[in-house]
C-alpha cells in the first residue's frame, strides 16, 4: 500500500514507486509552475493553496512551510529532469549521439526554465541551492565519465585522455554557459553557445573516426 504524504528523503531526489499516486505530485508540479511564472519569492502558501484551490489547512499537512515546499519542489523537479536526462540520452548507443541528446535536453531545459529560479533559490533558501548543485555535479559528472569511456571503446574518443579531468573541464564549461548572469533570459543564445562549446569538446577529444562521423552529422550527404 502506498504511503501518502511522505517527506522527501533529505539525501536525495524522490524514490517513490507509487508517485503517480501521491497528491504531492500535483502540488509540487504546480508549485513549480508558480514559482516559475511569477518568482520563487513572490509566491506565498496563499497563492499555492488558491491554486490548487485547496485549504491552507491541507496544504499544511503536505508541508511544514514554504521553504518546506520549495525544497520539495526542487528536489522533486531534479529527480523528474535527471531521470529524463538519464534515460534519453542513454537511448543512443553512439557516445557522439548521446552528446548531441544531451545539447538536446539542456536547450530544452533552458527553455522551460532558464536561470530565473536558481538565483533565488541560492539567496533565499541556501540550504535547497546547496542541494541542487551537488546533485547536479554528481549526476552531470557521471553521465560525463560513462560517455568519455563508451566513446574510448568505441574507438570515438582518443585513448589517451584523461578522463576525469576532461569530464570536470567539460562539466565546468556547461555549467558556466548555463549560468552566466551576463548572457541575460535569452535561452537561444544560451543554446548557441553550448552548442558551439559542444563542437569544440568533441574536437579535442575525437580520433579521426569520431572526427569523420562528426562530418557526416554536420553535412550529411545526400542520397
Amino acid at each position: 500500500m502506498c504511503i501518502k504524504a511522505r517527506p522527501l528523503p533529505p539525501e536525495g531526489p524522490l524514490e517513490n514507486p507509487c508517485m503517480e499516486n501521491d497528491p504531492r505530485h500535483s502540488i509540487l508540479t504546480r508549485s513549480m509552475e508558480l514559482f516559475q511564472r511569477f518568482g520563487l519569492r513572490a509566491v506565498n502558501m496563499d497563492d499555492v493553496s488558491r491554486e490548487l484551490a485547496m485549504s491552507k489547512k491541507t496544504l499544511y499537512t503536505f508541508f511544514t512551510n514554504k521553504s518546506d515546499l520549495v525544497d520539495q519542489a526542487a528536489k522533486f523537479l531534479f529527480s523528474i529532469k535527471s531521470k529524463q536526462f538519464i534515460e534519453q540520452a542513454s537511448l543512443h548507443e553512439n557516445a557522439i549521439d548521446e552528446l548531441f541528446e544531451v545539447q538536446r535536453i539542456q536547450e530544452e531545459v533552458l527553455k522551460n526554465y532558464g536561470t530565473r529560479l536558481l538565483f533565488p533559490l541560492k539567496k533565499y533558501h541556501p540550504e535547497t541551492y546547496d542541494w541542487v548543485l551537488k546533485a547536479r555535479r554528481e549526476m552531470m559528472l557521471d553521465a560525463t565519465i560513462k560517455n568519455l569511456e563508451r566513446g574510448i571503446q568505441q574507438k570515438l574518443y582518443r585513448d589517451d585522455l584523461h578522463v576525469l579531468e576532461v569530464a570536470l573541464i567539460r562539466y565546468n564549461t556547461m555549467v558556466g554557459l548555463m549560468e552566466d548572469p551576463e548572457m541575460g533570459d535569452d535561452a537561444s543564445r544560451r543554446g548557441e553557445v553550448l552548442k558551439y562549446s559542444l563542437h569544440m569538446h568533441l574536437r579535442s577529444i575525437a580520433t579521426a573516426q569520431g572526427l569523420a562521423y562528426l562530418q557526416e552529422l554536420q553535412f550529411p550527404k545526400s542520397k
